[in-house]
């Protein structure tokens, strides 16, 4: 039988990009595989939010660790934790975080190259530094038999980092040889450097949804190979939230929540 982990790497190796939806609570998970997603991965500002956080690891690891526990008994997806930058900047606190999220099934994780400079700021690690600190979480992982799909997001174009595409191959040079499972580039959109990046590495690129970000076809044709939704879903439904709330107001009745 296959594990969780398995299943989760052959999605990012399939004919067409593993999409992905994004999630925050066990509803969120549980109404993904009934919809017939074939996984499921958080997102860090989804789950803050919904507890009153600020995104950038202000939300306790342990109050994280709650949720995902809770996700993982709600589905038998593989689940994906976005860890943003590890909740430390050592490799042993971040590679036994990882240990107890594996431990509740979790069959892959993102960790960031950028971390919370001050509120609402990020600033990018220096990359050979990122670089090892990957290494010794992988090989700390390798020694206690643990298996996870480490997807490292670079912040690069996100950030805008001067000359991005030259700076992301850097870093993918030095992450892969590190022991990346994907690269993950959220606010790249531009064809050109995604089909560069494409070409640049074996390892599958991820995505994240944006306004200018092309279609699914033109992406797959390019070599994309995950599809992520970011925090957008939860925004999504907050934006109807306020809309049916506005009209209940407005109308003086409920009939709008069963329209």
């Amino acid at each position: 039988m296959t594990t969780s982990y398995q299943r989760f790497r052959a999605l990012h190796y399939q004919t067409g990009p593993l999409l992905l939806p994004t999630i925050w609570d066990a509803r969120s998970a549980a109404v993904s595989q009934q919809q017939g997603f074939t996984a499921v991965g958080t997102s860090s500002a989804a789950m803050a939010s919904m507890l009153g956080y600020p995104d950038g690891e202000q939300m306790p690891f342990a109050e994280l660790r709650y949720l995902v526990e809770r996700i993982c008994k709600s589905t038998t997806l593989p689940v994906s934790v976005d860890m943003e930058g590890g909740y430390s900047r050592q490799p042993a606190q971040i590679g036994q975080h990882i240990r107890e999220l594996a431990a509740l099934g979790v069959a892959g994780l993102n960790l960031e190259d950028s971390v919370a400079a001050a509120p609402g700021q990020r600033q990018l690690l220096p990359p050979e530094a990122f670089a090892t600190t990957l290494a010794e979480v992988r090989a700390g992982l390798a020694e206690a038999g643990v298996e996870v799909f480490i997807n490292v997001r670079s912040d690069t174009y996100l950030l805008q980092e001067p000359q991005p595409l030259a700076a992301t191959r850097h870093r993918l040079r030095l992450y892969e040889a590190a022991g990346a499972d994907g690269l993950f580039v959220p606010g790249l959109t531009e064809l050109a450097d995604i089909r560069d990046l494409c070409q640049a590495t074996p390892l599958p690129l991820n995505l994240m949804a944006l306004p200018t970000l092309p279609d699914f076809a033109t992406l797959a044709a390019a070599g994309v190979r995950r599809l992520s939704m970011g925090n957008f879903l939860l925004e999504a439904l907050g934006q109807r939230q306020q809309q049916l709330s506005q009209q209940i107001r407005h109308d003086q009745t409920f009939a709008a929540l069963f329209a």
